[in-house]
């Protein structure tokens, strides 16, 4: 059983948290509630850590591909599940922040003793009726809620901006600089450099990163086999 919430009102307004270095965006999107146990939440993180041979999670360049593939596995193996996705992105990194960085240093996000100068990272979320799960093997050996995820990689003087948006989208909208279009209200779910919907672009990157070059039965090998929990 499932109910409608909508995610502003879920995580209030605009404010920084107790940490003030989280702020969360006024235009998430509205996600569905799933009504479920802590233990559901921990079986779930444990199937897809289970299937680290496919999925590279030590990879810190990756994230959106990994955040694309995992989203569609909770979603095809779980279905009773409504998956979103969190996007944290470094403050520096907001495109209406542009002009405050000209004057102060960038800080980026990081995650200590493995990945630094994240522009962003990307995770699937599942939303309860207590709290927000993040489901991320990369940053993570337990589902953690979601203040706790971010925390652990916003530095000490660093700022992250928050957004929880629709599984569907691959990458967030972005200038031609690349920065992150922070005061978009809604994201084009029409667009194909937002989306994925074949998985094809996922699947390319996240076996490069986790296989390197391979011969091609190898290739059709492991894509075979992440097709299977995706389709």
């Amino acid at each position: 059983m499932i109910k409608t919430i909508t995610i502003i009102i879920l995580f209030c307004t605009s404010i920084f948290t107790q940490y003030e270095r989280i702020e969360y965006s006024l235009h998430s999107d509205t996600i569905p509630q799933n009504i479920i146990t802590h233990a559901k939440i921990d079986t779930i993180f444990t199937f897809i850590n289970s299937h680290s041979w496919l999925v590279d999670f030590d990879d810190c360049n990756i994230c959106k591909s990994r955040a694309h593939i995992v989203s569609r596995v909770i979603e095809k193996q779980f279905p009773d599940i409504v998956i979103a996705k969190v996007w944290l992105i470094a403050d520096c990194k907001r495109s209406s922040q542009k002009n405050i960085y000209r004057y102060k240093p960038n800080v980026y996000l990081s995650h200590p003793g493995k990945c630094t100068n994240w522009s962003y990272h990307v995770a699937p979320i599942i939303i309860t009726d207590a709290d927000t799960f993040v489901i991320d093997p990369a940053t993570q050996t337990i589902a953690v809620k979601l203040n706790e995820w971010a925390g652990d990689i916003i530095p000490a003087d660093g700022k992250g901006f928050m957004i929880i948006k629709d599984e569907r989208f691959y990458i967030y909208p972005q200038t031609e600089n690349d920065l992150f279009l922070d005061d978009l209200q809604a994201w084009n779910k029409n667009d194909r450099a937002l989306t994925d919907d074949k998985y094809l672009r996922s699947i390319d990157e996240t076996f490069r990163a986790k296989h390197g070059f391979y011969e091609p039965w190898k290739f059709k090998y492991y894509v075979s086999k992440l097709m299977e929990l995706l389709e």
